[in-house]
């Protein structure tokens, strides 16, 4: 009896420490696949979307299968909330229409800046500060009283809200904000991440994301990716050996475990049932290109079985 008493006790330590899963998914940018072909519905197609319901309810229930409890939906450039708001509002409401079917979670992705170009069409003169708040006023009022919008816990009820800078860029630009140009991003818990350089010493926020292997500065938020390397040029995916590694040590973040994204070819740090055989871009191809579940089983396995 003592023995198995001890078997239990250890057994619910290493649930305690297991992150909760989330993968990030891509809701735009087909024409970045560039070759690449995804599984959905049991066809290969490389324009998928989650504007069509069919499509969306069977790449969820694929990262459902996988253990993923929630997705983080990549509305990071500006123009999806303005001139192209017509064509992404629909994918992100099929995605909260599965999440409740599916007993799944979700919560978006923003961006955190404004290029001239868009601040010159849209006659936007200040900092992007209000831009976004906005952004966070129209994610507050329409989604995130929603109950699959997924809230951050561990002491802190608010909704999570990823912005797409590191911590140390972010935070002194929220910290010289007028009241009313973050009340809305106030109510959110903030997460920041690596976007595409390394950050030697790491925000408490951080740890999302976006590329390679991450963590915060406590290792309470981890993100695995099947992509090394951080500028393109030196970009490549790592073998079945390294990311199961990387999968075992993201599991053991205190609150959250990030796996990458399903479908980001644009970023190379997907891991969805893809066929990268025909790519054009070098650093997308699996190690075993003739495997198109190459890095979806090997997540599947370690998340579900271990």
């Amino acid at each position: 009896m003592k023995k198995v008493i001890i078997v239990l006790l250890f057994g619910l330590c290493v649930t305690a420490r297991a992150g909760h899963p989330c993968a990030h998914v891509l809701i735009c940018c087909r024409s970045m696949n560039k070759g690449i072909t995804f599984e959905i519905n049991g066809e290969f197609v490389s324009d998928h979307d989650y504007g069509e319901i069919r499509q969306a309810r069977d790449i969820l229930k694929k990262l459902k299968s996988a253990g993923i409890k929630t997705v983080i939906i990549d509305m990071t450039n500006a123009s999806q909330w303005t001139r192209l708001w017509d064509e992404y509002e629909p994918m992100v409401n099929n995605i909260r229409k599965v999440c409740r079917e599916e007993e799944m979670q979700y919560f978006v992705h923003i961006g955190a800046s404004l290029g001239q170009e868009f601040k010159d069409e849209n006659n936007i003169k200040e900092d992007a500060f209000p831009f976004w708040n906005g952004i966070a006023k129209r994610i507050w009022d329409n989604w995130a009283q929603d109950p699959e919008y997924r809230r951050y816990g561990h002491g802190d009820d608010r909704p999570i809200l990823l912005a797409f800078q590191p911590g140390h860029m972010y935070w002194p630009s929220y910290e010289k904000a007028q009241e009313n140009e973050k009340n809305y991003l106030e109510k959110f818990r903030i997460g920041t991440l690596q976007v595409n350089g390394v950050v030697k010493d790491p925000m408490e926020s951080d740890g999302w994301g976006y590329r390679s292997k991450w963590q915060n500065k406590s290792g309470s938020v981890r993100l695995a990716s099947p992509n090394g390397g951080v500028p393109p040029k030196t970009w490549y995916h790592i073998d079945a050996q390294e990311w199961g590694k990387q999968i075992r040590w993201a599991k053991e973040a205190s609150e959250y475990s990030i796996y990458g994204s399903y479908d980001d070819t644009c970023d190379g740090f997907f891991w969805g049932i893809a066929d990268t055989s025909e790519t054009k871009v070098k650093h997308n191809i699996y190690p075993d290109s003739d495997n198109p579940y190459y890095y979806y089983e090997i997540l599947k396995k370690i998340l579900t079985n271990d």
